[in-house]
């Protein structure tokens, strides 16, 4: 048996010492779901996992303790040709959850943070004498490299993993938290930021885009009332969260001057209101799976939340008004 234990804390500014459960739910479900796909990928059927979580109160965070334990499998017949097996801790290190030696190179959420989204245009395996390799991709655009593990590179590709991730993340942007903080012994080892945790939700839906799709189908432009749930102050920025109905979508907002109009006005509000023309294309790949992706093509109306927040410090000096400070 392999065990170890690990903690997450959603924190932010707030002195709040409570989530609402219809976020912490699903984000809770997502890690304990992430770790068990993580196992499955690595070690098939070698190795069960159990998360189990102990919630702790801290002060402006959400902490959450975690103790994973693995039991790990073997035929006595083959005991000697069986494939070593990642353990809990190398486990959690793949991930990117704790630090470590396995985690020397890049973690899976690094990875899926430092590839925000573009594509791999070039892969290398390379292998030593001793049959440990790693993984050199060059992603679109700049021409910045990085080096991963297989493992990582495993993870990565599989669609449940990614799903999982983006449930984990779920929670920061939502009521005061704005990151997602990684602890060993109470010490801070990393985090992710509200930015961060984009830059990653990125890097999973163009991976679920690589899978070949068999069938997709265009739904006739909507007009409908979308309310902010997560802004993205920056205009290279793709994606915002709405709401949509009854549920949270990203919505790509490339087509319109959301972005750019937030930033003239030097506020923002969640639960801003607007009103749009919207795309809805529904897809199904070779796995079944069946995704739906959301894409504003014009802003009719705009109503501003009833309370603002000044953002006049994410204004460039490009922004300003000659003459401000």
């Amino acid at each position: 048996m392999s065990r170890r234990t690990f903690e997450i804390a959603y924190a932010g500014p707030s002195d709040e010492h409570s989530m609402d459960v219809q976020e912490l739910a699903p984000a809770l479900l997502g890690i304990g779901q992430l770790i068990r796909e993580a196992n499955t990928s690595l070690n098939g059927k070698k190795a069960t996992v159990k998360v189990m979580v102990v919630s702790d109160f801290e002060h402006k965070c959400f902490n959450i303790n975690f103790d994973l334990v693995q039991s790990i499998y073997s035929q006595l017949t083959s005991l000697l040709a069986t494939p070593e097996v990642e353990d809990a801790k190398r486990l959690l290190e793949w991930i990117g959850l704790v630090g470590g030696p396995a985690s020397a190179v890049v973690g899976l959420l690094k990875f899926l943070q430092i590839k925000r989204g573009r594509k791999i245009v070039d892969r290398k395996e390379i292998t030593d004498a001793n049959g440990e390799g790693v993984i050199i991709l060059r992603i679109e655009g700049d021409y910045n490299t990085i080096t991963i593990n297989s493992q990582v590179e495993r993870l990565a590709s599989n669609p449940k993993v990614l799903k999982s991730v983006k449930d984990t993340l779920a929670p920061i942007g939502t009521n005061g938290i704005d990151r997602m903080e990684f602890r060993d012994g109470g010490e801070i080892i990393g985090k992710t930021t509200e930015q961060d945790a984009v830059d990653i939700v990125a890097s999973c839906e163009i991976a679920e885009e690589e899978v070949p799709i068999l069938d997709e189908v265009n739904n006739p432009e909507i007009i409908t009332w979308l309310k902010i749930y997560s802004p993205v102050l920056d205009r290279k920025a793709a994606n915002w969260r709405f709401i949509y109905q009854d549920h949270h979508i990203y919505a790509d907002v490339t087509d319109t001057s959301i972005v750019s109009d937030a930033i003239e006005r030097g506020f923002v509000g969640i639960n801003d209101v607007y009103k749009v023309k919207m795309s809805i294309i529904e897809t199904i790949d070779k796995n079944n799976k069946v995704s739906t992706k959301y894409k504003i093509k014009e802003v009719l109306e705009f109503i501003p939340a009833p309370r603002q927040t000044e953002l006049e410090f994410l204004k460039t000096d490009d922004d300003k008004e000659p003459g401000n400070a």
